[in-house]
């Protein structure tokens, strides 16, 4: 699994098209050829470098670009603004058929964070010529990936580790909203990513609200969900919300602290 989109956009029209995990992309895209691993990154809190491997899986030389962009969470909204913290390195690659290009990020301060600071690692392929072989009317992007990086005030645990312990974390509805909009809030110092959000009645009947990643709620920030998937009726009362997060195998019981129209 990664972060990517499809999208077709010129400098001047700067139009994205919504990232989305494990679902399907536009019809109307062409099909890119720009694979980028690993999907995502954690610097530990003095670490100076890290690299990405971007690699060609078509028959034609392709063109990418590579920037780093602060992320930040403003009225339960994902924000993306430029920073000179992380360097990509370098910022525009060319790949063979076949071939792979490493690219690093280079911390310009490493020293450790009082709070974990999250970026996004933003991967454009370029679209090179059109379908007739003519140069493209402006800059063309195919593909977009968006990586999460984090720089970590602790060294990150090993994957596998024992569960994550979420009592930083409190979630509140929203049910005056259509849909119903879940809150997630976080004071602690370090993110988390939630998945497979169910909804589990007082006898156990389980609703799948997120069968995969419903998202990221970075440190001392908050973010807010959509309930898309129906309820039954009472279904704020006796239930409770479960989840995995990080890398956690096993699901735990998002604390809900209340409901409220």
């Amino acid at each position: 699994m990664f972060f990517r989109c499809r999208a077709f956009r010129s400098v001047t029209t700067a139009i994205l098209m919504a990232c989305l995990w494990a679902a399907g992309f536009g019809g109307n895209a062409v099909a890119a050829d720009l694979q980028v691993s690993p999907i995502s990154l954690e610097f530990s809190p003095r670490e100076k470098a890290h690299g990405i491997w971007l690699s060609n899986t078509g028959a034609k030389p392709l063109r990418a670009q590579v920037r780093v962009q602060q992320w930040t969470q403003t009225a339960n909204q994902d924000q993306l603004a430029p920073t000179r913290d992380l360097i990509a390195s370098p910022p525009a690659v060319e790949i063979p058929p076949g071939g792979k290009q490493l690219v690093r990020l280079i911390r310009q301060q490493p020293v450790a964070p009082a709070i974990e600071q999250s970026y996004r690692l933003i991967v454009d392929e370029l679209q090179v010529d059109t379908v007739d072989g003519s140069p493209p009317p402006g800059l063309q992007f195919l593909m977009r990936y968006l990586v999460p990086v984090f720089v970590a005030v602790e060294a990150p645990s090993p994957v596998g580790g024992r569960q994550t312990d979420i009592s930083t974390l409190s979630a509140s509805l929203q049910t005056a909203s259509k849909p119903p909009q879940l809150v997630v809030k976080n004071t602690g110092r370090t993110h988390f990513k939630l998945a497979q959000l169910a909804y589990v009645d007082a006898d156990g009947r389980r609703t799948v609200l997120a069968p995969g990643l419903l998202g990221y709620v970075l440190a001392g920030q908050q973010m807010q969900w959509p309930l898309k998937v129906a309820l039954p009726p009472g279904a704020f009362g006796a239930g409770a919300f479960k989840a995995k997060f990080n890398a956690d195998l096993e699901e735990q019981t998002l604390p809900l602290v209340n409901t409220r129209p």
